[in-house]
């Protein structure tokens, strides 16, 4: 596990990926979950955590997704 890949299925991450993940789960986190892991980890699936990710890119106000 180095930061690149899901800590569950070994996908790659992108930058959206990590960047919910420090947003809802840990700022200072090393390693991550995709955001289909992240999904079903908080019971929630992956349409919610992207409509998140657009609310917060197009708010402009977190710089996680700058």
């Amino acid at each position: 596990m180095n930061g690149k890949t899901c800590m569950t299925c070994q996908a790659s991450l992108q930058a959206d990926d990590r960047a919910i993940y420090m947003k809802l789960v840990s700022r200072t986190a090393q390693h991550f979950l995709c955001i289909d892991c992240l999904g079903a980890k908080l019971s929630c699936g992956r349409e919610p955590l992207e409509k998140l990710i657009r609310y917060f890119r197009e708010s402009g106000h977190c710089v996680l997704f700058r």
